[in-house]
């Protein structure tokens, strides 16, 4: 096409028309600048088309990321309300001076002070956000929920760590009420009572000691917080992050 009208402009020039020249010199320069436009408007639509797809594998891998971070949670809640459990049973029997199950009592002085470490795994957020494509996220909602899920997880990682000091030293003391300690070779042992044979305890000096048995109640305290700040804001808020992502992907 183009090699035409440049034969047609060498024939006009030839023939002194110099106005039918220009047409022709206009319109070989409109259809160079059509083909251009045509060729941006497939580079841009490809562009696009990449980046949806890219934005579809971003939005389904932060589903699944929000859904490993709600069974963390729930794991979490679980261990934190066992730990509950062996700090109410360690204040029931010093306020009774009644031990009813010895191999519990034993197990919730061993076990009262556990850390339970919250570790979040949001890979695709961080990488979201490293690489420069959370503009890829159309929904403002999103954008939002994101970056306050991500600040109150932080907000509960610190907290968490603040009280492991405070949970060491309490585990300190526990183990220390106790007469003997578990063989190496009983942890693995399913059967409670082999596992701690021989090990004894005075339930009348632990009752003494005010100051672990009010560390005790302070675990009870802090640990029924924690759990009631995951199920009425951390899972809440997942659930609610992982409903807007489903509703994002639907666009896509």
């Amino acid at each position: 096409m183009l090699s035409f009208f440049r034969n047609n402009r060498q024939n006009l020039l030839a023939e002194n028309r110099f106005t039918r020249y220009l047409v022709y010199a206009i319109g070989e320069i409109i259809l160079v600048v059509i083909g251009i436009l045509i060729a941006l408007q497939i580079n841009n639509w490809n562009q696009d088309r990449i980046e949806r797809k890219e934005t579809r594998v971003l939005l389904s891998n932060l589903k699944l990321d929000v859904e490993a971070d709600i069974d963390n949670l729930i794991e979490q809640q679980s261990g934190l309300r066992s730990r509950k459990d062996w700090a109410d049973y360690i204040l029931k029997s010093i306020d009774e001076q009644k031990v009813t199950d010895s191999t519990m009592f034993i197990t919730a002085i061993t076990r009262v002070g556990w850390i339970m470490d919250y570790s979040q795994t949001f890979p695709t957020y961080s990488e979201i956000l490293s690489t420069g494509k959370l503009s890829y996220i159309k929904s403002e909602n999103l954008k939002k929920a994101l970056a306050n899920y991500q600040t109150e997880v932080e907000d509960y990682r610190q907290i968490v760590s603040s009280y492991n000091l405070s949970l060491k030293e309490t585990e300190r003391s526990a183990i220390g009420h106790l007469n003997g300690m578990p063989e190496g070779s009983n942890l693995m042992n399913p059967d409670p009572a082999e596992l701690y044979n021989g090990v004894s305890f005075n339930l009348n000096t632990i009752k003494e000691d005010k100051e672990f048995y009010n560390r005790v109640k302070h675990i009870s305290f802090y640990t029924s917080v924690n759990i009631d700040f995951i199920s009425s804001l951390l899972i809440t808020k997942a659930e609610g992050l992982k409903k807007l992502i489903a509703d994002e992907l639907k666009n896509y």
